[in-house]
């Protein structure tokens, strides 16, 4: 049971932040609450700090959570000049839908998409992602079809549900990892044709960081080698030290924020300007 519990958690909604409701109080100039439609009809709720450099970057959070957990990225690469979104995927945070991390997610992400390709300060040439997690998870089955997004960046995303589900629960047992599997049915999570690590090597020829913790409980390193690993040219791995499962800005510091910094600099403006 603890092993359907702790697997059924992916697919469940923690209470939003408070923060949703007061941006006043997030502290980040030019914050704007926004709202798209999905691609399902879904209302999605989300953020967005205009561009000033004419590129912008799509930030998606992870479980269990919502796009105020992407503050500390969103502070980094709006201070750079680069617009950003978050939003809340569907069933967590303000958005409406149910959480099954499958076609609706993708559909959001793709709306995502949408929408800053038609603001007018953003050139829908320079558009790039940023997923954590889960988002990472989303973000590489998007990028692998849609050309749209230039750059990605990958944070600590499972390179497979199904490896997952193995790391985490089936070294207790068999009927553990069948508890787990058991728990996750319905949601699209251990589709293996949607797995990031069958897709990765589609993102090519668009640039790739990938990045994951040393010691990270959810997502070990190994799992974040084996994505590298899977992925084509051009990319670049670094695994950071010092944190768990996020918390990049404190572990890694001032690096954390020049390495994503250059990485969307060198790939979403410097090539459009030669």
């Amino acid at each position: 049971m603890r092993s359907y519990r702790g697997a059924r958690s992916q697919i469940e909604a923690d209470p939003p932040s408070p923060l949703l409701k007061h941006p006043e109080r997030v502290g980040l100039a030019g914050l704007q609450p926004i709202s798209f439609v999905s691609r399902d009809g879904l209302h999605i709720a989300g953020w967005y700090v205009p561009s000033k450099n004419r590129a912008a970057v799509i930030i998606t959070h992870g479980t269990n959570s919502d796009r105020t957990t992407m503050l500390p990225e969103m502070r980094l690469l709006a201070e750079a000049g680069f617009g950003v979104l978050a939003f809340d995927w569907p069933g967590l945070g303000e958005s409406e839908g149910t959480i099954l991390w499958g076609a609706a997610a993708r559909g959001a992400l793709t709306a995502a998409i949408d929408w800053v390709s038609a603001r007018a300060d953003a050139d829908p040439d320079r558009i790039g992602g940023l997923g954590f997690s889960i988002g990472g998870f989303v973000m590489t089955q998007v990028a692998a079809n849609d050309r749209r997004l230039r750059a990605i960046t990958l944070e600590s995303a499972p390179s497979s549900f199904n490896a997952y589900v193995e790391i985490h629960f089936a070294k207790l047992s068999f009927l553990s990892e069948w508890f787990a599997r058991r728990a996750l049915r319905g949601s699209d999570l251990l589709s293996i044709d949607a797995s990031p690590i069958r897709l990765i090597a589609n993102v090519s020829p668009r640039p790739l960081l990938i990045l994951g913790e040393s010691d990270d409980p959810e997502i070990p390193a190994s799992m974040t080698r084996a994505l590298y690993e899977a992925a084509r040219e051009p990319k670049s791995l670094w695994l950071i030290r010092g944190s768990q499962h996020g918390g990049y800005a404190q572990a890694a510091g001032a690096e954390y924020g020049r390495r994503l910094r250059s990485f969307f600099t060198q790939n979403l403006l410097e090539p459009v300007q030669q």
